[in-house]
C-alpha cells in the first residue's frame, strides 16, 4: 500500500476521534464542525433545563458509535460555559446551513466539570473532575478550600458514597454561582458506558450515582445544574445476562434521564461528506463544475436526489463530493450505518490510506488527464469494503446480501471487467437495501457505471448474466437481483397456481384470503378523551352488504371495504351507503372505490406465490429458489399494499358515513372522519388520560396494579389516597381515575368516601349513573354483572375493558350497604378480597341486588343496627341494610361446624341458623326469613308498627343467637363430664379434673403399653389453657376435632370414653398391687363380665410358692377328655367355674373382687 499523499485533502478534523477533556482546552477543536438542526434541536432541549422552574436536568444523549456525539459534547460545553453573544457568534460561524432561529441563546454560563468514559469507577472521575474544574479557576479555588480538601479525600475513599458524591457535587454549583462569571455547573460524562461496564461488573455504586447525581439536579434552584451524559445505547443494554431484579434497578436509573436520541439524517452527512471533500483552497473547482453539470440533473431524474434537498444545492452536493459518483454518495450514510460506526468510519473511508479507500484509489487508479480525478463507483466501494471487513461482514445486517456477492464474483466464468462490474453493482444496491433513487434498473446500473442511460454495452452485459442465470428481474421492483440458480421452472409454477386460482375464486374472496388490512386509528378523538379508538377493517362484497352493522365487540368501529364486480353493483353499493338506515349506525364507515379491478392481477400474483411456497416440498431443498420466490412474495406484497391504499386510502374512494359521503382526500381528513364517529358513537364515555388502565387489554403490571388498588378501596375506603403509600402503579391509577374525578373524596365530616363524581369535565356522570340506575333496577331479584359490563362497552359510553372494574367497584362501594353479591347464584354474606378478585377475572360468574328500606322495616332496621352494628346508624343518605345484617351473617359463619349442624338446640334456634346460611338476600333476610323462623309473620313493607311484633321478634332472635352461641361451650362441658364419669374423677371444676388425672396417669405411665392410654397422658400434660385439654382428649377419642362432631359423634363418645376410663382404671389396680410385691412376682388380672356386670380380681403368683401346675393340667385334661364339648363349651365352663370363683367372699385367698354393673355405668349422674 502506498504512503504518498493523495492528491485530494480532507479537513484535519475528520482524520482524528475527539477526546471530550484533551479537546475542550482549545477552540481550535471546534475548527470545521458543523452546526447542524439537530445540534440546534438538541441543545434546545438541554437549554430548557436551565429554566428556573424547570425539573427535567438530567440528560441523556444517545446515539451509534461514530455518530459525533463527542464533537458535539465538545461544543455543547463551549456553548453553555459562554456567554449570551459568544453563543451567537459559536453558531453563525459553525452552521452548515441556513438554520431556523431559535431561542437558545439567552440562559445562565455554566462551570464545566467534564468527564471522559474509561473503565474505572465513575463516582472517583466525577470528584476528580469537579476538583480540577474548581482548581483550574483561581476565583473559584479561593473560595472553595474546605470543598477542595473534602473532594480530595472523598476521592481517596474507593468506597466513597454515592449521596456523598452528589451532595460535594451540589456544594460545587453552589459555589460556582457564587463567582458571578457563572450561575451554576454543568457535569457532562462521555463515553458513559465505559462506566457502566465497569459497574456491572465491580460496583453498583457507581450506577446509583447517576441516580442520585441526577435527583439532585432535579431539585437544583438556586443554583442552575446541569447533567448530560453522552453514551451509545441505553442503560439496560450494558448489564448483559443480569435478573429481572437488576434491570429493573438500572431501568429506574435510566427514568431519570430524559433520553435524547443523536443520529444525523443522510441528508446532513451528505453535507458533511460534501464539506469534507471540498477544502478552502480547492485545486478541482473547475472539474467539480464540470462534473455536477455533467451528472446532478441525470441523478435527479433518476430520482437519486434525497428528498430533503433542493436541486440547486444537490447540484453543489455532487460538486463537493467529487470524485465521488452520485450513486456512491447517497449510498454512504446507509452503508457505514449498516456496516460499521456511522461518521467515523465514513470519514476514515474518505481519509485513511486502506485497500480500495478513497485515497488509495485516487493514487492506485489511472486517470484520463492530469487535472481531472477518476471515478470512484460502486464496484470500487464494495472492494473496499470486502478489503475492510472480510468475513467478518457476512455476520452483519444483511450480510447473507455481501456473502452473494462474494461468492459469484469469486465462481465466474472469465467475462468482461464490464459484466464483473455490473452483477457488482446489482449486487451492492441490493444489499443496501430499498432505499429512494437506488434500485438496480438498467437505467441505474447505466449510470452508475458510464454516466448515461442508455448504453447498449450495459444492456448486453445484463443479457449475458441473465443468460447465465446469474441475476433475474423484479417486475414490481423495476430493478435486477442476484440469481443463485435453481433447476425449478418458477415462472411455470407460478403461472399455473395463477390459472387455478383464478378461475376459481373471486375478487373479493381474493382480498378477503390474501389481504389483512390495517386497523386504522381515530388519533384526535382519543388524544382529546384519553380512550385509544381503533377501526377494524374488512372487505365487503357489494352483492352481499348487511341490512344492519352491529358495534363490533372487538374494536371501537368498523370500516368497511366494498368489493363491487361491476359498475351496476357499484351504484347498488352506493344506494346502501346513502340509506337513512346508516345514520343510525354512526361506527361504521363505508368506502367504495374506484378501478377496484386493477387490484386483481397483483392479488393473484400474491395468492400464487403464497401457493407456490407452501405446496412444493421441493422448495424445502432449494434453498436459491425459496429465497427467490420468498423475495418475489415480498415484493408483490409491498406492491398489493401500495395499491390498495391507493384505491381505498383517501384520495380517489368515496367514503360515507351516517348515510352522507364524506370528503377524505388526506390522512388528516381520514383521521377527522374516524374521530367524528367516535364523537358522536361514544359521546358518553368519560374523559380520563392513563394508559396503564384505559386499554382494552392492560398489561400484567396494569392488571397488578389495578388489583392493588381494588384492594386499597376495600380495605381502605376511609382514609385519605386509600391508604397509598409512596408511588406505585395503583397510585397514578387512583389519582387520575378516582381522585381527580372526585368519586373518592373528602366529606364535610372529615371522613373520605365514595360518592358520584364531582368533576363534570371528566364525563365520568353518565357511566356513573348507568351503574347506578343498573344496582337500583336489580331491587327485585339479582341481575348479571355481565349485562352492565355489556352495556357500558358499548356505544355510546365506550368503556375499556381495564377501566370497567373500576368504575363498578366505586359504585358498589358507594352503595355496598345496599347491595347484595352473588358469585354462580350463590350469595356472598361477607364478600372479601379473594372474591374480588374472582370478580375481576371474570365478572360473568357475578350478580348484585339492590336492597332498599322503607315502612315500617325501617324500625327493625334501626333496632338491629343498635344491636348488632351501630356504626350503620351513622351513614347517611340510604339505609346500609348490608352494614347491619353482616354482623348477624358472620357470626353464623364464624361458629363452629358443631354449632352449625347440631340438632341438640331448640327447633326455633335450628331455624334461625337454617335462615341465615341459606340466605339469598340481608333484606329477605332480615324481614322475611328470620320472623319466620322466629314464628312470627314477617315485617311487610307498607305494615303499620306493632311493638309487641318487634318485642317478640327481638327477643326469639336474641334467645336463638344465644342458644346457638352456647352450644358448642355446652358440648364441651358435657364432654368434660363424661370424662369425669369414665375416669372416676372427683371434681367437677376443669382444672382440678385435669390435675388430678394427669396425676394418675404418672403413676401408672410406666406400667402399660397401651397406646391410647400413653396418647392420654401426652394430651393431659401438653394441652393448651382452660378446656383445650378436654377438647384434645375429644379429638383423640373420637378420631376428630371436638368443634366438627356430630350430634351421632356425642353418643359414641360416651361408649368409648367409658371403655377407656375401664382400662385406665384397671392398669391402676395392677399398678397398686406391683408396688407391694416382690420384683419376680407374676401379677395377673382376671375378670368375667356378662350383659349384667363385669366381674374381676388381681392375683400374685409368687415364684417360690406352691406349684399350681399339677391342678391346673388335671383341669384340662379333663376338658380335653370329654369329647362330646366343642372348644366354644370348653371356655363356658372355664368362665362358669371362674363367675363362681370371683363371686365368693375375699377371705378366701383371692384379691378384692372389682365389681362395675351397666345399669349403674349407664346412669351415673
Amino acid at each position: 500500500m502506498t504512503t504518498q499523499p493523495s492528491p485530494l485533502r480532507v479537513a484535519a478534523r475528520y482524520t482524528r476521534s475527539v477526546h471530550l477533556q484533551r479537546d475542550f482546552g482549545t477552540r481550535a477543536s471546534l475548527d470545521g464542525y458543523q452546526v447542524t438542526p439537530l445540534v440546534i434541536q438538541t441543545i434546545e432541549r438541554v437549554m430548557a433545563g436551565i429554566e428556573p422552574n424547570a425539573t427535567n436536568r438530567a440528560f441523556s444523549i444517545i446515539g451509534p458509535y461514530g455518530a459525533g456525539k463527542s464533537a458535539f459534547g465538545v461544543f455543547l460545553a463551549h456553548f453553555l460555559t459562554s456567554p449570551e453573544s459568544s453563543r451567537r457568534k459559536l453558531v453563525r460561524d459553525h452552521a452548515a446551513q441556513d438554520l431556523p432561529q431559535r431561542p437558545i441563546y439567552k440562559g445562565r454560563t455554566l462551570l464545566p466539570i467534564l468527564v471522559s468514559g474509561n473503565n474505572s469507577s465513575l463516582r472517583i472521575a466525577v470528584l476528580r473532575a469537579v476538583h480540577g474544574a474548581l482548581s483550574n479557576s483561581s476565583k473559584l479555588s479561593a473560595i472553595a478550600d474546605t470543598l477542595l480538601e473534602d473532594l480530595t479525600a472523598a476521592a481517596a475513599d474507593p468506597e466513597v458514597d454515592p449521596q456523598r458524591v452528589a451532595d460535594l457535587v451540589e456544594r460545587a454549583a453552589d459555589v460556582a454561582s457564587e463567582d458571578r462569571s457563572h450561575s451554576g455547573a454543568l457535569l457532562l460524562i462521555d463515553e458513559l458506558g465505559q462506566f457502566l461496564d465497569y459497574a456491572a461488573r465491580h460496583d453498583q455504586r457507581d450506577l446509583f450515582v447517576l441516580q442520585t447525581i441526577a435527583e439532585m439536579a432535579a431539585r437544583s434552584r438556586q443554583s442552575s445544574f446541569l447533567f448530560v451524559t453522552i453514551m451509545h445505547q441505553s442503560f439496560d443494554r450494558y448489564i448483559g445476562t443480569a435478573g429481572a431484579t437488576k434491570r429493573t434497578e438500572w431501568r429506574k436509573v435510566q427514568g431519570r434521564f430524559i433520553d435524547l436520541p443523536f443520529l444525523e439524517p443522510d441528508s446532513q452527512i451528505l453535507r458533511m461528506v460534501g464539506r469534507a471533500l471540498c477544502p478552502a483552497d480547492d485545486r478541482y473547482a473547475g472539474e467539480r463544475a464540470a462534473w455536477a453539470a455533467k451528472v446532478a440533473q441525470q441523478a435527479d431524474a433518476l430520482s437519486i436526489r434525497p428528498a430533503d434537498i433542493g436541486a440547486d444545492e444537490w447540484a453543489q452536493l455532487v460538486a463537493q463530493a467529487y470524485p465521488l459518483h452520485p450513486t456512491v454518495l447517497v449510498a454512504l450514510p446507509s452503508l457505514f450505518r449498516q456496516i460499521a460506526q456511522n461518521e467515523r468510519s465514513l470519514f476514515a473511508f474518505l481519509t485513511a490510506q486502506e485497500p480500495w479507500s478513497l485515497p488509495e484509489f485516487l493514487l492506485s487508479a489511472p486517470r484520463t488527464s492530469a487535472a481531472a480525478l477518476p471515478i470512484y463507483r460502486l464496484p470500487q466501494l464494495y472492494s473496499y469494503v470486502e478489503a475492510t471487513l472480510g468475513p467478518s461482514l457476512f455476520g452483519r445486517a444483511r450480510g447473507q446480501r455481501w456473502a452473494e456477492i462474494a461468492a459469484l464474483r469469486q465462481h465466474l466464468p472469465d467475462l468482461s471487467p464490464l459484466v464483473v462490474d455490473v452483477l457488482t453493482t446489482i449486487g451492492v444496491l441490493s444489499a443496501l437495501g430499498q432505499q429512494r433513487g437506488l434500485k438496480a434498473g438498467q437505467e441505474h446500473i447505466a449510470f452508475a457505471l458510464r454516466e448515461h442511460t442508455g448504453d447498449d454495452d450495459i444492456t448486453a452485459a445484463l443479457s449475458t448474466l441473465a443468460d447465465k442465470r446469474l441475476i433475474t428481474y423484479r417486475k414490481y421492483r423495476e430493478s435486477y437481483v442476484l440469481w443463485e440458480g435453481s433447476d425449478l421452472d418458477l415462472d411455470g409454477l407460478i403461472y399455473a397456481a395463477r390459472r387455478i386460482i383464478g378461475d376459481q375464486t373471486s375478487l373479493v374472496r381474493l382480498l378477503q384470503q390474501q389481504v389483512s388490512p390495517t386497523p386504522l386509528i381515530a388519533n384526535r378523538h382519543s388524544y382529546q378523551t384519553g380512550s385509544l379508538r381503533h377501526f377494524t377493517a374488512r372487505f365487503c362484497d357489494a352483492a352481499d352488504l348487511p341490512a344492519h352493522i352491529s358495534p363490533p365487540s372487538e374494536s371501537d368501529g368498523e370500516v368497511l371495504y366494498i368489493v363491487p364486480a361491476d359498475d351496476e353493483a357499484l351504484d347498488a353499493a352506493r344506494l346502501w351507503a346513502e340509506d337513512r338506515a346508516r345514520a343510525d349506525q354512526p361506527w361504521a364507515v363505508a368506502v367504495l372505490p374506484q378501478r377496484v379491478e386493477l387490484l386483481r392481477d397483483l392479488l393473484l400474483d400474491v395468492a400464487a406465490l403464497r401457493h407456490v411456497l407452501s405446496s412444493q416440498p421441493e422448495l424445502e431443498h432449494d434453498r436459491a429458489a425459496r429465497l427467490e420466490i420468498t423475495g418475489r412474495l415480498d415484493e408483490a406484497s409491498r406492491a398489493l399494499d401500495q395499491a390498495i391504499g391507493e384505491i381505498y386510502g383517501p384520495g380517489e374512494s368515496q367514503w360515507y358515513w351516517q348515510a352522507n359521503s364524506s370528503k377524505v382526500a388526506s390522512e388528516k381528513q381520514l383521521d377527522e372522519l374516524l374521530s367524528r364517529a367516535c364523537d358522536v358513537a361514544y359521546n358518553a364515555t368519560p374523559q380520563i388520560w392513563n394508559e396503564l388502565i384505559v386499554r382494552r387489554l392492560p398489561s400484567s403490571a396494569a392488571t397488578k396494579a389495578r388489583r392493588n388498588l381494588v384492594e386499597a378501596m376495600l380495605d381502605h375506603a376511609h382514609e385519605e389516597l386509600l391508604g397509598l403509600t409512596g408511588y406505585p402503579p395503583e397510585r397514578a391509577i387512583y389519582e387520575s381515575v378516582l381522585l381527580k374525578s372526585g368519586i373518592h373524596r373528602q366529606e364535610s365530616d372529615g371522613v373520605w368516601r365514595f360518592g358520584p363524581p364531582s368533576n363534570p369535565d371528566m364525563g365520568i356522570d353518565p357511566a356513573w349513573e348507568a351503574i347506578q340506575a343498573f344496582i337500583e333496577g336489580s331491587a327485585g331479584a339479582a341481575r348479571p354483572v355481565g349485562e352492565i359490563y355489556a352495556q357500558l362497552a358499548a356505544p355510546p359510553y365506550g368503556i375499556k375493558a381495564g377501566l370497567l372494574p373500576l368504575l363498578f367497584m366505586a359504585v358498589y362501594l358507594a352503595n355496598v350497604g345496599q347491595i347484595a353479591l352473588y358469585e354462580h347464584g350463590n350469595y356472598v354474606p361477607v364478600p372479601d378480597m379473594a372474591i374480588f378478585e374472582r370478580f375481576l377475572r371474570n365478572q360473568s360468574n357475578f350478580s348484585v341486588r339492590y336492597s332498599q328500606v322503607s315502612g315500617v322495616r325501617v324500625a327493625v332496621f334501626e333496632r338491629v343496627a343498635r344491636a348488632f352494628a351501630p356504626k350503620a346508624l351513622q351513614k347517611g343518605g340510604q339505609l346500609a341494610i348490608n352494614d347491619a345484617i353482616m354482623p348477624l351473617l358472620r357470626f353464623v359463619v364464624k361458629l363452629p361446624a358443631y354449632s352449625k349442624a347440631t340438632r341438640r338446640v331448640s327447633l326455633q334456634a335450628q331455624a334461625i341458623r337454617r335462615a341465615m346460611l341459606e340466605a339469598r338476600a340481608p333484606d329477605e333476610l332480615l324481614f322475611d326469613q328470620l320472623p319466620h323462623a322466629c314464628d312470627l309473620p314477617p315485617f311487610i313493607a307498607g305494615a303499620a308498627e306493632d311493638d309487641q311484633h318487634f318485642n317478640q321478634f327481638f327477643a326469639a332472635l336474641r334467645s336463638g343467637l344465644d342458644e346457638l352461641e352456647a352450644a358448642y361451650q355446652n358440648l364441651v362441658v358435657e364432654v368434660r363430664e363424661e370424662i369425669r364419669r369414665a375416669f372416676g374423677g372427683l371434681s367437677p371444676d376443669s382444672a382440678a379434673l385435669r390435675a388430678d388425672l394427669t396425676t394418675r396417669y404418672l403413676q401408672i405411665a410406666g406400667e402399660t403399653s397401651d397406646t391410647q392410654l400413653r396418647a392420654l397422658g401426652v394430651r393431659l400434660e401438653n394441652a393448651g389453657p382452660d378446656d383445650a385439654w378436654v377438647e384434645s382428649v375429644a379429638a383423640l377419642v373420637a378420631r376428630k376435632p371436638l368443634n366438627t362432631w356430630q350430634d351421632a359423634d356425642v353418643k359414641m363418645f360416651e361408649t368409648q370414653i367409658s371403655d377407656l376410663g375401664r382400662r385406665f382404671k384397671l392398669v391402676e389396680q395392677v399398678a397398686v398391687v406391683r408396688q407391694v410385691l416382690p420384683p419376680e412376682t407374676l401379677v395377673l388380672r382376671v375378670g368375667v363380665a356378662d350383659a349384667q356386670n363385669e366381674r374381676s380380681v388381681v392375683v400374685q403368683l409368687n415364684r417360690h410358692a406352691i406349684d399350681t401346675s399339677f391342678t391346673r393340667d388335671r383341669l384340662l385334661k379333663s376338658l380335653e377328655g370329654n369329647d362330646i364339648l366343642t372348644r366354644e363349651q370348653q371356655i363356658f365352663a372355664l368362665a362358669d367355674m371362674l363367675h363362681t370363683l370371683l363371686a365368693e367372699p375375699a377371705d378366701q385367698g383371692i384379691a378384692p373382687i372389682e365389681q362395675t354393673h351397666s345399669s349403674e355405668r349407664d346412669h351415673q349422674p
